[in-house]
């Protein structure tokens, strides 16, 4: 069976919010239109606007909600304050027309040296199982509020990672890595079930400052470059042996 192709953030994240462990792990998510940006703002004090059809950290926007009610609009490395009526008419000299877009609630997330970071979870199915063929924190750049390596993003170990934000709490960072093992292997299963040729998926992991496990986004085609950066190269060289394999059988 041929590997699949472009599948929107939309449909992925339709299908995993009808699991129902999953769903208690989405950020609520929406189609991005006037009448629900309006009802958003309301409900969540930052926003982010995603292509749906995306990918690399690209295209993305923040919404920022200040107590003297102005917005601050933040894309690539501008930023522009507006107020709170005019953030729709903004948006429209932003984003891109004809374009699907989709609006997420903002998680406050877990900070690793003051910088923003999520997790990246490799998932691969070379034949019927599914397999974690690697986990990486990506550590936003300095000023950037994605975490992307082809936006500045750069990986530390996991355990690294989670030991700093858990101080002297070893058994809350084994219980993190199990959670997200877990939810992300669940993740891909689900996935799997609604779009069957799916063979690799970068599961898009944050933590936030109470602890608790989101799930981002699951990407079709993920990019595995930040791997090799890593000291360690056995995840990279891991994703790479289970790749060749995946596309030289089902391509």
């Amino acid at each position: 069976m041929p590997l699949p192709r472009i599948i929107g953030k939309l449909p992925k994240r339709d299908a995993m919010r009808k699991h129902p462990v999953l769903r208690r792990h989405l950020p609520e998510t929406h189609r991005l239109k006037k009448s629900v940006l309006a009802r958003m703002m309301k409900r969540y004090p930052t926003l982010f606007i995603k292509p749906d059809k995306g990918s690399l950290g690209k295209g993305i926007v923040r919404l920022k909600r200040y107590k003297n009610r102005k917005i601050k609009i933040s894309w690539d490395l501008r930023h522009r304050k507006v107020k709170k009526s005019s953030v729709w008419k903004e948006l429209q000299k932003i984003l891109k027309p004809k374009r699907t877009y989709l609006i997420q609630q903002g998680l406050k997330l877990a900070k690793y040296k003051n910088r923003p970071v999520d997790i990246r979870v490799y998932m691969q199915k070379p034949k019927s199982k599914w397999h974690i063929s690697g986990k990486v924190v990506r550590v936003a750049a300095a000023g950037k509020f994605v975490t992307n390596y082809s936006q500045g993003g750069r990986p530390k170990s996991l355990k690294t990672v989670l030991r700093s934000i858990y101080k002297n709490r070893p058994r809350k960072v084994k219980r993190t890595i199990r959670s997200i093992d877990k939810i992300s292997t669940t993740a891909a299963k689900v996935l799997n079930r609604k779009f069957p040729r799916i063979r690799q998926l970068g599961i898009d992991i944050a933590v936030d400052t109470e602890g608790r496990i989101w799930i981002i986004e699951a990407n079709k085609n993920p990019g595995f470059m930040l791997f090799k950066k890593l000291k360690d190269k056995t995840m990279y060289r891991r994703i790479v042996k289970r790749r060749r394999y995946i596309y030289s059988r089902y391509r």
